[in-house]
């Protein structure tokens, strides 16, 4: 189980050990067994597993795979997989073969973590909407991402033969749909969810209001210590300003502050994530800036992550700040009570959320969604400085 220990955004998912143990791993890296529900599928888990061995490959055991790119996504580098049998239930399509996947198939293969446990977790087949149809835990078998090459939408590279994966694993796919009721299976499904909700929920200082981080430098300093992702790229060390709101007509900026309405600020799941070049281009208003505005733009921005039911943007607000959708969906609310939603990752979202200032629309997000928080002040910022250092740099 080495693997799992090796990808920081796993601590906390439930894990399906080569014993039949099921638990997690706490921050320090240790396996922690969860006794009670080891022993209530104690017997199943073993049969589970031969089954599975078997032959991996055949059947609807493995739901997906977790590596590390080589290029980085919107959401980091880590990435979830799924498989294409999987792909077919959760986006099924009119017209197609069994052996082709479609354009639109072949790109919600790939997805962060969080999301793609998350769908998981919230599937439900319409037939039997009330009967659970996937439990998704972690199993390592050691193998790396070359042993998937018939799974892969590319040619094997060398470097395939170096990446760990991780397995998810469906735990309910050898229980009959009728027998799914239990109250074992429930707990168990909870506390995957629990452990995505909670994961990375430390209160570090940049989501500390700034009173407190005058008060308390020196507990804020020792905490830090004791975080294993203090080591993570210095722009996640950035100060997240919560006591003051988008519509504050007097919230100065500064380039070196992500001013986030207090509502975000306070539901936020982990730690911003360092934005980079590639996910600014995701959105028109950057898709024609050179690479060097490219990477002093990301340079200052954050990918944020809130889960279902937070309030984002305020209708009728009147600010120099956007919201960019990367990832999940948000619904928008007009004066007239109509909704609408935009999902991440689609032609509409490729502009800001609700863009006209004042704002038309009330957003809040139907399932968890990761975005970047924006200033216009910054963009101009950051052309009018490149511009000069372009100046400058020719001058001499």
């Amino acid at each position: 189980m080495a693997t799992i220990k090796s990808f920081p955004g796993l601590i906390g998912f439930y894990v399906l050990t080569s014993d039949g143990e099921l638990g997690v791993y706490d921050q320090h890296g240790k396996f922690v067994v969860d006794a009670k529900l080891t022993r209530a599928f104690a017997d199943y888990n073993r049969r589970f597993l031969m089954s599975y061995l078997q032959n991996p490959e055949k059947g609807n055991f493995r739901l997906a795979i977790i590596h590390r790119t080589q290029e980085k996504r919107p959401w980091g580098s880590e990435t979830l997989l799924l498989e294409k049998n999987i792909v077919r239930r959760l986006y099924p399509m009119t017209g197609t073969t069994e052996l082709d996947l479609t354009v639109f198939q072949k790109k919600n293969r790939e997805k962060s973590i969080y999301r793609g446990m998350e769908i998981f977790l919230e599937y439900k087949d319409t037939s039997t909407p009330d009967v659970p149809v996937y439990c998704p835990v972690l199993y390592d078998r050691g193998r790396t991402l070359d042993d998937y090459a018939a799974n892969l939408d590319r040619p094997v590279t060398p470097a395939d033969r170096e990446t760990p994966v991780v397995e998810i694993l469906n735990l309910l796919a050898g229980i009959p749909m009728g027998k799914r009721y239990t109250p074992e299976i429930g707990v168990l499904k909870e506390k995957i969810y629990q452990g995505i909700v909670k994961k990375g929920m430390r209160k570090s200082a940049e989501f500390t209001l700034i009173e407190d981080i005058r008060r308390n430098a020196v507990a804020a300093t020792e905490k830090a210590v004791d975080d294993p992702y203090a080591d993570v790229d210095k722009r996640a060390e950035r100060q997240v300003t919560l006591n003051s709101k988008a519509g504050d007509a007097d919230a100065s900026h500064n380039a070196n502050d992500n001013v986030l309405p207090r509502n975000i600020g306070s539901a936020l799941m982990g730690r911003p994530e360092p934005a980079e070049p590639g996910t600014l281009k995701i959105f028109t208003r950057f898709r024609d800036m050179d690479h060097a505005r490219l990477e002093a733009l990301a340079g200052k921005c954050m990918v944020y992550r809130v889960p279902p039911g937070t309030p984002l943007l305020e209708r009728g607000t009147n600010d120099s700040w956007n919201l960019y959708l990367i990832e999940g969906t948000v619904e928008l609310v007009a004066a007239d009570g109509m909704p609408k939603t935009i999902e991440g990752g689609t032609p509409t979202a490729s502009n800001p959320i609700s863009c006209l200032k004042p704002r038309m629309y009330t957003v809040s997000t139907l399932t968890r969604a990761a975005f970047l928080w924006i200033d216009d002040k910054l963009i101009d910022e950051v052309i009018k400085s490149t511009v000069e250092s372009r100046r400058l740099g020719g001058a001499v």
